[in-house]
């Protein structure tokens, strides 16, 4: 790196021992009265370029030399004369020249938009130095700059050069369309500029007829200049006009409004602009528009009703800019259509939008759920998802809870993360000959909905976990011996106890003799 320090050593050795002198080319770096003999150190400090050191050594018999090589390597320096030379709508082509004699690996390009406060994105690895940078916005200023890399690191930034992207169509087309009638024949429409231009707007073209079904190039046609409102003319009065704007650059129309409609009425309102919904909770809806320019509304009518449905409802307020319909179901979508009252008159209701509301919890358990004792310690449990209307979203999981209130293990025990597709789950690991409860839960992403009723099984009979307790035996005479006995603990039985085995054998020596007897005894016999 420069300025950085080296120490160069140079041994010679003979008979004589020889002098040893440094020398940068035909500078001598060791004054002669000064000369070490067979070795000599040369300090260097503060090294700023790269060159060449010879040690020579001298004795009476001649002289020898060798030629030590400092390269001193630095970061790159930034690159120079850095242009754009082609310029679309979404790209910028680059050239520069590296600026550096010694080798580059690569350049690293910086670029970002002149309006941004973000900062640089970067294009790492360009291995020329000519390059295309695309995915820019239209008509949009930006800066650029160039760094080149080398195997000690990325050096300082170019200068910056500033470049802007061609025009394009514009991408969105002019906002807030309203429109009121001057006279019975007469219109004045007014808009603001679209949100992506994507260059200059050379100005606007206003669309408009009484057959809303035709294609677009079929309406009548009002080019404007870039001014923001203009009139229209020689309509027919009582008539009901459906009106689109869009703009357009040198290159070409961007997309066109959404449908206007204006009652050919003096004093009746145009249709309300800009209407939109948007979902609050799961049971209300905003509804936000523009108000008409200078309509004296009365009233605003509204009618929405569900999607699959034909059922409308009709609702009547004061002027406003919005309004909040309330009471709706849950994870249901609506459509809304709306109209503004004058004195003169009802105007044209809007196209109808949609939205549906926010999904909520179910409302209803898991139907018809259904219990199977697979063996003494599993239970199958199945169901039917809630019925539709009461889902209020998508099911996302099961949640099945058990409980043995008898049972040695009392306490309720729930298994979740049962998939939405499921309709069964089998429980496992339960105790035998025991009377469970199970209820099950189905959950939409906002939360449980309620348990289903309660449901009882017991799981099936097993055999006894454990012998009879207690059990003792006395002689009655010299042929016969009474055993008396004791249940196994109830919670051991694992079943209704049918009857038991007794058996015997004979004692010699106090050591069993012979194969042991087995008496079978029922259990109304049982002692």
């Amino acid at each position: 790196m420069p300025g950085g320090s080296v120490n160069l050593t140079c041994v010679a050795v003979g008979a004589p021992m020889p002098y040893v002198k440094w020398m940068a080319g035909l500078v001598e770096l060791t004054k002669e009265d000064e000369m070490p003999v067979g070795r000599n150190v040369l300090e260097l400090t503060n090294i700023r370029e790269s060159a060449n050191y010879t040690c020579v050594a001298i004795s009476s018999l001649g002289m020898i030399e060798a030629t030590a090589q400092i390269t001193v390597k630095a970061l790159p320096k930034p690159p120079t004369s850095l242009i754009v030379t082609e310029t679309t709508a979404t790209s910028v082509t680059l050239t520069w020249d590296s600026g550096n004699s010694e080798p580059i690996s690569y350049y690293v390009i910086q670029y970002k938009a002149k309006v941004s406060d973000n900062g640089f994105q970067e294009v790492d690895g360009v291995a020329t130095t000519r390059y295309s940078i695309g995915g820019l916005s239209p008509y949009s200023e930006y800066e650029f700059r160039v760094m080149a890399v080398n195997n000690i690191g990325r050096g300082p930034p170019s200068d910056i050069v500033e470049a802007r992207t061609g025009e394009q169509a514009p991408s969105s087309p002019p906002l807030h369309v309203q429109a009121r009638m001057l006279s019975s024949s007469t219109m004045l429409v007014q808009w603001e500029p679209p949100e992506e231009p994507n260059g200059q707007i050379r100005g606007y073209r206003v669309y408009y007829t009484t057959s809303l079904q035709s294609p677009l190039s079929t309406w009548q046609k009002h080019n404007t200049d870039d001014s923001r409102l203009t009139t229209i003319s020689g309509l027919q009065p009582d008539t009901t006009y459906s009106i689109r704007v869009l703009g357009f650059t040198s290159v070409g129309d961007g997309p066109p409004s959404d449908v206007l409609q204006v009652k050919t009425q003096q004093g009746v309102p145009a249709q309300p602009s800009s209407f939109e919904a948007e979902a609050e909770l799961d049971t209300r809806i905003m509804l936000t528009w523009l108000w008409p320019v200078q309509d004296p509304i009365t009233k605003y009518e509204l009618t929405y009703w569900e999607a699959n449905s034909d059922n409308k409802i009709h609702v009547t307020f004061d002027p406003a800019g919005s309004y909040a319909v309330e009471g709706l179901k849950p994870d249901t979508l609506y459509k809304f259509s709306l109209a503004a009252r004058s004195e003169m008159g009802l105007g044209v209701y809007t196209q109808p939008i949609e939205a549906r509301t926010a999904q909520s919890t179910p409302s209803a358990p898991p139907q018809e759920v259904r219990l199977v004792s697979l063996s003494s310690t599993s239970i199958k449990v199945s169901w039917v998802a809630p019925p539709a209307d009461s889902r209020h979203g998508a099911i996302v999981q099961y949640t099945v809870a058990y409980q043995a209130p008898k049972g040695e293990d009392s306490e309720r025990h729930e298994v979740t993360g049962i998939k939405a597709d499921a309709t069964s789950y089998v429980l496992e690991g339960l105790e035998k000959w025991t009377e469970y409860e199970v209820c099950v839960r189905a959950h939409t992403d906002v939360g449980p909905g309620p348990e289903s009723p309660v449901t009882r099984i017991r799981t099936n009979e097993d055999v006894p976990g454990a012998p009879p307790r207690k059990v003792e035996a006395e002689a009655v005479n010299s042929t016969a011996i009474r055993v008396m006995w004791k249940a196994p603990l109830s919670g051991k039985q694992h079943g209704q106890i049918r009857g038991y085995q007794v058996i015997y054998s004979r004692l010699e020596d106090g050591e069993p003799r012979g194969q042991p007897s087995i008496m079978d005894v029922a259990l109304p016999e049982a002692q």
